[in-house]
C-alpha cells in the first residue's frame, strides 16, 4: 500500500511538471512579443488542470479508502402455514328430558310357597308371586301408588290390591308380593295380570304386568 501511494504522488509531480512545461512554452522569449494565448485559452487550460487533479485525487481516495462491501439484505421467511386443519368441536349433547311418571324394566317371580321355583307345578299348589317394576321417570312415586290384580287365571289372588307403602325416585325398583292360592286345576300354561297405579288410581303407561306357570 506504501508503494501505490508513492506511485500515485509520483504521477501528480509529473502531471504538475508537464503542465507547467505547457505554460512555459507558451511564455514569450522576448517580453515585447505578444503572448500567443489568450484568456480563453488560458482559461481552458487552468480548468482541464484542475479536473485532472481532482480525478486523479478521487481516483486515489478510493483506492486507499474503499467502500466497505453492503452485505446482502435478508430476505424474510414467509409466515408459517397451519399443515392440518384444527379438529372440530363437537356439539354438546342435549340431555334427554325423562317423562315425569315412566315404567322402565319390569319382572315377575314364581315360586312355590314354601319352596322354590319350579318348571311346573301341581295342580291346587299354591303360589307365591312378586312384581316389581323400574322407575324411570324424574317423578318420584309415593306411597299410595300400588299395584293391583288385573286378571285371574285358574285361581284366585289375594290381595287384590297391595299398597306401595314408600318413595321410590328414578332408577329404584317398587316390588309388590301376592299369593296365588291355586295354581290351576287343569293342566297347562297359566297366569295373572298386574297393573301398577298412581296414588289417584291411574294405570300408569307400561304398567301392565302379566306372570306365566305351567300345571302338569
Amino acid at each position: 500500500m506504501k508503494n501505490y501511494r508513492r506511485s500515485i504522488n509520483n504521477l501528480l509531480i509529473l502531471v504538475f511538471v508537464a503542465l507547467f512545461a505547457a505554460g512555459c512554452k507558451n511564455i514569450p522569449q522576448d517580453p515585447t512579443n505578444t503572448p500567443t494565448m489568450s484568456e480563453e485559452e488560458m482559461m481552458q487550460a487552468a480548468q482541464e488542470t484542475a479536473a485532472a487533479i481532482l480525478s486523479l485525487t478521487q481516483t486515489q481516495d478510493a483506492i486507499l479508502n474503499p467502500s466497505p462491501t453492503p452485505e446482502p439484505t435478508a430476505t424474510p421467511e414467509p409466515p408459517a402455514t397451519a399443515t392440518s386443519a384444527l379438529p372440530a368441536i363437537p356439539p354438546t349433547a342435549t340431555q334427554e328430558t325423562l317423562p315425569y311418571y315412566s315404567v322402565g324394566n319390569k319382572s315377575c317371580l314364581v315360586k312355590q310357597v314354601g319352596g322354590g321355583s319350579q318348571a311346573a307345578y301341581v295342580p291346587f299348589d299354591k303360589l307365591y308371586i312378586e312384581v316389581c317394576y323400574e322407575n324411570q321417570g324424574s317423578g318420584t312415586w309415593d306411597a299410595n301408588f300400588a299395584c293391583q290384580v288385573t286378571k285371574n287365571d285358574g285361581g284366585s289372588t289375594s290381595p287384590e290390591r297391595v299398597l306401595l307403602n314408600k318413595t321410590v325416585t328414578n332408577g329404584q325398583k317398587a316390588c309388590f308380593s301376592f299369593n296365588q292360592n291355586m295354581a290351576g286345576h287343569e293342566l297347562g300354561s297359566h297366569y295373572s295380570t298386574f297393573a301398577l297405579t298412581d296414588s289417584s288410581g291411574n294405570i300408569l303407561t307400561n304398567g301392565y304386568q302379566s306372570c306365566y306357570w305351567t300345571v302338569e
